[in-house]
């Protein structure tokens, strides 16, 4: 019985040399135009996520911050002040702030910024505390914060928050800390605890309008027999980047 032609036989190896010829153009080509898409992206930094500019990160270039404040002291306890239930207990008080911001390029300030996306600082805060009586007390607080800058917003208005927490020093007990006391006594060393936001147009994050909550507490007995001792200003201030 005569053999069928082998018709496929014959054009297996001239399909199969079309076919690698063609897939051969195919990843050329692409892999060309991927070079060429590479050499016009802009360059990752590493591994990480390339993030979006936001108007507060101009300020990494200028780690050092004065702000000059003013506030008034509340009758009331932290709690209530942070919920705006507030009660003029007739003290005023002045202050000078000066912040370092800790660079994200060293490796303290990037753990920080990689963990909790803020910026670590240290300041400190030289405070005048005008009496009722119209005696002046000088007040010398230091300590670390934790500044939350990068927002969603701050295109619109470049804002940040802080939390700081540190020692507060007085010459003398101040009268709103006296006349506040319940239980137990007083102290002049104290802890210190700063709540901040901040409000800056976008173009000049560089100035800064702040609102600032300047907390003294005995800690419930922590720093002497101050168990319920302690004083809270609410006040605002203007704050400069250089």
């Amino acid at each position: 019985m005569p053999k069928r032609p082998d018709v496929f036989g014959s054009r297996v190896p001239r399909l199969s040399t079309c076919l690698l010829a063609g897939l051969f153009t195919v990843t050329s080509s692409g892999l060309v135009l991927a070079q060429d898409a590479s050499s016009e992206a802009p360059p990752a930094a590493g591994s990480e996520t390339v993030r979006r500019p936001n108007a507060n990160d101009a300020l990494d270039a200028t780690p050092w911050s004065v702000m000059a404040f003013k506030g008034w002291s509340n009758y009331h306890t932290l709690g209530r002040t942070v919920r705006f239930i507030w009660d003029y207990v007739g003290e005023d008080v002045y202050g000078v702030d000066v912040t370092y911001t800790i660079s994200p390029e060293t490796g303290f300030g990037r753990f920080w910024d990689r963990i909790l996306a803020t910026r670590f600082q240290l300041g400190g805060k030289l405070n005048a505390r005008a009496q009722q009586s119209g005696v002046w007390i000088p007040e010398l607080s230091a300590y670390f914060a934790l500044r939350w800058r990068r927002l969603p917003w701050n295109h619109i208005v470049a804002t940040s928050f802080s939390i700081g927490e540190g020692l507060s020093y007085a010459v003398r007990v101040p009268d709103s800390e006296i006349i506040t006391t319940e239980v137990g006594g007083t102290s002049r060393l104290m802890n210190y605890l700063m709540l901040e936001m901040t409000l800056a147009v976008p173009s000049l994050p560089y100035v800064q309008l702040v609102g600032r909550i300047h907390h003294r507490s005995g800690m419930f007995g922590v720093f002497g027999d101050a168990q319920e001792s302690g004083s809270n200003a609410v006040g605002l201030g203007i704050r400069v980047h250089m």
